[in-house]
């Protein structure tokens, strides 16, 4: 308790801002109106305005990506794999909602696999192999 200070502290608002060299150089410029003095303007170029778009920034990045050859694509599955698991799924005499319900996984990933839209998955296909009991083509590997 002998560690604290008790003296009294007062906060106060500012009555008043130091003025600005901005403030400064409008109060002079107001007063030279008034006086009729010989007053210089100039416009500056492109004032206020978004520089990367004024300069072509976007448009260089958009030229950068009009000239990029490289294809992204994701992998997809093959139409033999597709193929394959129709046929297993059919000769075990399965819809593809008992097939998802075996694996636990959602219909529509089924349908994709089998659609040949799905992105190829290791596990996933290693599920299918067991619940059909059937050994399918696997994608190669890159």
């Amino acid at each position: 308790m002998g560690d604290q200070d008790w003296n009294t502290v007062t906060f106060s608002k500012r009555t008043s801002k130091p003025p600005t060299s901005a403030g400064a150089q409008k109060q002079q410029f107001n007063q030279a109106l008034r006086e009729g003095g010989a007053i210089e303007s100039t416009k500056k170029y492109d004032g206020g305005k978004n520089k990367a778009v004024v300069s072509g920034g976007a448009g260089a990045n958009a030229a950068k990506l009009d000239a990029e050859t490289e294809e992204l694509k994701h992998n997809r599955v093959d139409l033999n794999l597709s193929k394959s698991i129709m046929q297993a799924r059919t000769a075990k005499k399965m819809t593809q909602d008992q097939l998802a319900k075996a694996l636990n996984i959602d219909k529509k990933i089924i349908v994709e696999y089998e659609n040949g839209k799905a992105i190829p998955n290791g596990q996933v296909i290693a599920k299918i192999e067991r619940a059909l009991g059937a050994k399918l083509p696997r994608p190669p590997k890159k």
